[in-house]
């Protein structure tokens, strides 16, 4: 049974290898920045070592489904992030591989390692744009996060109305938006940098909207008298768009993870419970009421 998986492990760890350095050679002759094409041809020639150093035959590269989904996947979310992704998933493969297999030439361990610390290296080095601006993104959804889901939990007990809630949530959102967009400009635009200002407005004030609208769709699509019901809906997006982002940068930007999302939830959420106090005390003693 243990020599079946392990075969197994090995004909998947081969497809692992070949299928990366397809992509990497797709990229290699597909990007536009020189520096990035140079990288990924590095890329690809240490994964080749890597491949030689690990098992005795040749492959041919193979272009078939995963390789489409890992292209859109990168048109998607970045080259630089889906990378990572693969990166991470064989570092693991081939941790594996070597701890099963009996048939691995001395020092072949050490020099997977060494093949392994210098693709890192290449990899850190990749330049790509969207991640330039990873910061004006944060800054929107961070802000919307902690602000929109404080704000509808707060209206949520002084109006008593998913759609008055709805409506008072994405009014506060545009405006909101609107408003971190242009300190963004301001603030970039203070430095010198007239184009990178303007991007940096853009993807903060459309990261802020796209999270304003996610956060009061429930208050919208549920009825009018279940605002407690809504205000759980949009408790549970938050915290699951949190988890995506979290994500996103642990793998692209290397970061932590379990440290990031935790931080962003105890925030979101603590303003959120403390803005639904406020909103229980300004319906129940102070009397005031939509």
């Amino acid at each position: 049974m243990s020599t079946l998986n392990h075969a197994t492990r090995t004909v998947k760890l081969k497809q692992r290898l070949l299928l990366q350095l397809a992509l990497f050679h797709y990229w290699q002759a597909n990007l536009k920045i020189e520096h990035n094409r140079q990288t990924y041809q590095r890329i690809a020639d240490t994964e080749q070592q890597l491949g030689s150093v690990l098992f005795s035959e040749e492959a041919t590269e193979k272009r078939g489904r995963k390789f489409k989904f890992y292209v859109f996947l990168s048109n998607l979310l970045g080259f630089t992030f889906v990378t990572q992704l693969m990166m991470k998933a064989k570092e693991r493969r081939i941790e594996h591989y070597l701890a099963a297999s009996a048939q691995i030439p001395e020092g072949a361990g050490e020099q997977a390692a060494a093949l392994l610390q210098q693709e890192r290296e290449l990899i850190a080095s990749l330049k790509e744009r969207r991640l330039d601006f990873v910061g004006a993104i944060i800054l929107g959804m961070n802000d919307a996060l902690v602000e929109i889901t404080g704000s509808v939990a707060g209206f949520t007990l002084s109006m008593s109305n998913t759609k008055i809630i709805a409506v008072a949530g994405l009014i506060t959102g545009v405006a909101a938006s609107l408003s971190m967009a242009a300190s963004e400009f301001m603030a970039e635009r203070s430095e010198g940098n007239m184009k990178k200002a303007t991007t940096a407005a853009i993807y903060t004030g459309a990261s802020y909207l796209l999270t304003v609208i996610l956060l009061v769709l429930p208050f919208f699509a549920l009825p009018a008298t279940e605002y407690m019901l809504a205000l759980l809906f949009t408790v549970l997006i938050a915290v699951f768009v949190i988890f995506i982002f979290s994500f996103y940068m642990a793998v692209a930007k290397e970061i932590s993870f379990r440290q990031r999302f935790w931080e962003m939830v105890i925030v979101s959420l603590g303003v959120a419970a403390l803005t639904f106090f406020i909103g229980f005390i300004v319906k129940n003693y102070i009397g005031i009421s939509a």
